[in-house]
């Protein structure tokens, strides 16, 4: 029997150009991991990643997987992978799932984070937005929540990533503020395209006063990329954590393994 192997990892974006493998050579996670993997196995492996997380972007919580192992690889990788990483990749758990298991499709959800602060910090300048002027951090608050519930985010994805069917069901949107300081907190059972960093810029126009709250729901509506805030920079962007069906945490199920949804999830 084939196994299957979930890889949890955090990184620090600032020294990839994204997770995705970039021709050229360019120094991505993905990248990294398939030299890794092929060092341990000898063959070339690629890995399906969570999240195709942009440039600069970070993730406490990424997840990806490696099929077609046989019990003595998988065992390998399970013990020795973690030791390979570099200073700015951490394997958090390597383990048995299910072979039905995909990190990407079969996701329930996905949660990421966005710092800004109003405090110049040079030491943090790679892992928060700073935002120099005031924010209405109560009108933030009010346009946060129009983002709650199932909605057309066509209106927030990059044009040419576009589906026929670009509806995401928001559960959770909202600031955690702490003096100089917010962070924003999203989940949504998919992404499109530059969503959440599109969100952050619409929302921080809310509390600079160039928009209102009541923007937000008629912005969605039009269904029209122009028609939200400019994109925020990747650099306060964390993806922090993704959920999965129980059933496919177990290494003996053999299943479906794809949950039933609006398609293919895409980038934040």
């Amino acid at each position: 029997m084939k196994r299957r192997v979930r890889i949890d990892l955090a990184y620090d974006g600032a020294g990839f150009h994204g997770w995705q493998v970039q021709p050229g050579g360019l120094r991505t996670v993905q990248s990294e991991l398939s030299r890794m993997l092929g060092r341990l196995l000898d063959r070339r492996i690629l890995p399906t990643g969570a999240g195709r997380t942009d440039a600069g972007v970070h993730a406490r919580g990424q997840v990806c997987h490696v099929g077609g192992l046989g019990d003595d690889e998988a065992e390998r990788l399970m013990r020795a992978l973690p030791g390979m990483a570099p200073d700015d990749i951490e394997i958090i758990a390597v383990r048995l799932v299910s072979p039905s298991f995909n990190s990407r499709f079969s996701a329930q959800w996905r949660r990421y984070s966005y710092r800004i602060s109003r405090r110049r910090d040079i030491f943090r300048r790679n892992r928060q937005w700073f935002v120099p002027r005031g924010l209405d951090r109560e009108a933030m608050d009010e346009a946060a929540a129009h983002f709650l519930g199932a909605r057309d985010c066509a209106s927030l994805c990059k044009t040419r990533s576009l589906r026929e069917n670009n509806v995401c069901d928001v559960d959770l949107c909202r600031f955690d503020w702490d003096g100089d300081s917010g962070i924003f907190q999203v989940r949504s059972d998919r992404f499109l395209h530059h969503m959440v960093r599109t969100m952050v810029g619409t929302l921080v126009e809310v509390g600079r006063g160039t928009r209102s709250p009541d923007d937000v729901p008629d912005l969605l509506a039009a269904c029209d990329r122009s028609r939200a805030g400019k994109m925020a920079p990747p650099q306060g962007l964390c993806l922090e954590e993704v959920g999965y069906p129980e059933r496919l945490l177990d290494p003996d199920y053999d299943g479906p393994g794809v949950s039933p949804g609006p398609g293919p999830k895409e980038d934040a």
